[in-house]
């Protein structure tokens, strides 16, 4: 049988290592592999005399199988985000896509390898020209020497031009870069040096202290980190305040947010000379944050934007920033875009740009009440400042924060109706500002704002959202308060009963609900994996016409079935408006289905004992205009334009939808013996005018 087999032609080398969108990005790619071999530090060699760059680190070196693995386009053996772990030595893994191999041809037209691993020294080298020549690059041998050797790490040596030289010399000269190299990595036992020859020389371990930078311009130290949900202000070394970061915590199995800014109040005319390079962005100068993801360098300026309120509510701006936005996350939904400058947009990435900017937002609002409050204080209603971060020898920095730390492995999503709860509970430790355990008895609880004696909240019938404060007044720092958010749900559970992420078909109902038939369980899973797609948008129309069959499968299975339920109705009898409503053959079933079950109690009785859904529940969610929304928005997707078919629109849809489906699948499996004692009693015209309305 005759086959065809893949092929990549060399130019593809060329293609993609010039599609690396910068310097700094490439030159990244091979510094996060010396920190992933476990190196302590990488040098960065650039000699316009010798046409050279040389890249040393003295990490794990690579075996011949890693070799190998080094040539193989978009593979990686290393998982990114993944904690590792040697001699004592924690790192987050970063590279995964194999792009170092493609980085060293972004600068030259040959590369040279020495790696040691093992006491084996492997020696290498390719030729860009001669890859490019080549159609098929399929089994290109690459030749390697071998001898013994104690030294310890991998030097890679490319030969470059003038013309290409001068190009990255000239990226390098300006420190908004090349202080950004040297900050590529945040960990303290990884050092990055850059030595440009006849020009200057970086390093890691030579960058300033951000909490150095301009101290007699200082306003506010802010920390926050995820695990404790709370932001801190201090001003001349002081605690001013301790608030709630976010209404909503974090789930912190999807990713962790760490920061660490100072604000200034830089006056009027001031320029940011004193300030170092590296916390400026290259395109207008302006102070930001760096922002680090799984502890490399994120290239995106706008991710935590200091201006994000100067236009909408300047008094309340404070966008003199500069610090560290830390966010580590070990999960697989993360991904970034082909230039790491942006995320793909998912359910995760999007919450976490939507928490960033809360905090921003907050931390500046906060700042601002802040900054008025000391204004107000001075005689002459100046804004004081001073270096504002504690410091460790100082009496003032023996006070820490006190704290209210919350119980984060308690359920702030409850069913209703709910027992009474004990809020104190949720108090997972007290500290006050000498960092000693205090009394869970000192902390005052509120309820929507309101203090609770009892500190208990009483049971809750129907869905809502309930605000808990804890409040502790600290002798030294004054008020100290955390918050949590009850949300108070109905009870549900896929209607397939296939394990799901999350349906978009649920009935309330404990133990869920499985469909018998095969293709309306088939198109409800479909529908899901489509609705939690990426391109969930785009999928809309296509979502709506498929519920609109799952509608109409189920009506016509239960006519085939149960056709003894279903009398010849006239609908010629009834009035105009009723015609009209009931003029498509979808319509007249599924109302004639839920007004028979209306008509005869006990038969509702029957569905709603095997749904698992109570007969009170039941009964109230057999809305017939509700239903009647639902049928006229599946046919939307087949008939109008899909800007109509919003978010919120597709889950009431399919909330009727799916409950519809459950109601047609318990009545075409109900048994005769159970019918036969029902004694069911078929609709006439007049029912319709009963439960519709005339």
């Amino acid at each position: 049988m005759p086959q065809a087999s893949l092929k990549f032609g060399g130019k593809i080398i060329e293609e993609l290592s010039q599609k690396i969108p910068s310097s700094l990005f490439a030159l990244n790619e091979l510094i996060k592999n010396a920190y992933d071999a476990f190196s302590p530090n990488i040098k960065i060699k650039i000699s316009s005399s010798q046409e050279t760059i040389t890249i040393s680190d003295t990490g794990n070196g690579m075996s011949i199988a890693e070799i190998e693995n080094l040539f193989h386009i978009s593979y990686s053996s290393k998982k990114y985000g993944q904690i590792i772990e040697q001699d004592g030595i924690q790192r987050i893994t970063q590279g995964s896509k194999g792009l170092g191999f493609l980085a060293a041809f972004k600068f030259g037209h040959r590369v040279e390898w020495t790696t040691t691993k093992n006491g084996v020294e492997s020696k290498f080298s390719l030729e860009k020209s001669a890859l490019v020549s080549k159609t098929d690059l399929t089994g290109t041998a690459i030749p390697i020497t071998t001898n013994p050797s104690e030294k310890k790490g991998t030097t890679i040596v490319i030969y470059s031009n003038q013309r290409d030289l001068e190009e990255l010399q000239a990226d390098l000269e300006d420190e908004r870069v090349s202080e950004k190299l040297a900050a590529a990595i945040e960990d303290e036992t990884f050092n990055i040096e850059v030595d440009i020859e006849n020009n200057s020389s970086y390093s890691t371990q030579k960058i300033k202290d951000f909490r150095q930078e301009s101290e007699s311009n200082q306003l506010f130290y802010v920390t926050y980190n995820s695990e404790q949900n709370i932001l801190n202000f201090y001003h001349r070394g002081e605690p001013v305040r301790s608030i709630p970061g976010l209404d909503t915590p974090i789930n912190l199995k999807d990713y962790h947010i760490d920061l660490k800014l100072v604000i200034f109040s830089l006056k009027q005319g001031k320029k940011y000379g004193s300030i170092s390079k590296l916390n400026r962005r290259t395109h207008d100068n302006a102070l930001y944050p760096l922002v680090y993801f799984n502890r490399n360098l994120f290239n995106n300026t706008t991710i935590f934007d200091p201006d994000i309120l100067r236009k909408s509510k300047s008094s309340n701006s404070l966008p003199q920033m500069i610090g560290r936005v830390n966010l580590t996350s070990q999960s697989e939904e993360l991904e970034f875009n082909s230039d790491r400058t942006n995320f793909v947009e998912n359910s995760l990435t999007k919450g976490l740009m939507k928490n960033l900017r809360k905090l921003n937002e907050r931390i500046q609002s906060i700042g601002s009440e802040l900054k008025r409050e000391l204004q107000s204080q001075t005689s002459e209603n100046k804004i004081p400042t001073g270096k504002a971060a504690p410091t460790e020898n100082s009496d003032t920095a023996k006070k820490k924060v006190a704290q209210v730390l919350i119980d984060r492995g308690l359920p702030v999503e409850l069913n209703v109706p709910s027992s009474q709860i004990y809020l104190a509970d949720y108090i997972f430790s007290v500290k006050n500002s000498l960092g000693e355990d205090v009394s869970k008895n000192e902390v005052q609880v509120t309820i929507d704002g309101d203090v609770s004696d009892s500190g208990i909240l009483q049971s809750v019938e129907t869905p809502c959202e309930k605000a808990i404060g804890f409040r502790y007044h600290d002798p030294h720092t004054s008020l100290a308060l955390n918050e949590i958010i009850l949300k108070f749900v109905k009870k549900t559970s896929s209607i397939t009963g296939v394990p799901q992420k999350k349906s978009l078909f649920t009935i309330e109902s404990e133990t869920g609900y499985r469909i018998s038939h095969n293709t309306i369980s088939s198109l409800i899973n479909g529908i899901d994996i489509a609705y939690q797609s990426r391109d969930r948008e785009s999928y809309l129309p296509l979502i709506a016409c498929s519920m609109r069959c799952i509608l109409e499968i189920s009506s016509k299975k239960i006519l085939q079935k149960k056709n003894r339920f279903f009398a010849k109705i006239n609908t010629k009898t009834l009035n105009q408006r009723l015609q009209n409503e009931l003029k498509s053959d979808l319509m007249f079933e599924v109302m004639y289905i839920l007004i028979l079950l209306k008509k005869n109690q006990n038969l509702l009785r029957v569905v709603s004992e095997a749904s698992g859904i109570s007969f009170k529940i039941f009964n109230s969610l057999l809305d017939l205009e509700a239903f009647g929304s639902a049928v006229k928005l599946s046919n939307v997707g087949a008939h109008s334009s899909s800007g109509y078919l919003s978010k919120p629109k597709i889950e009431e849809c399919a909330n009727k939808c799916g409950l519809f489906a459950v109601i047609c699948d318990i009545l075409i499996n109900l048994d005769s013996n159970t019918e036969s004692s029902l004694a069911i009693i078929k609709l006439d015209e007049t029912d319709f005018s009963s439960y519709i309305g005339p």
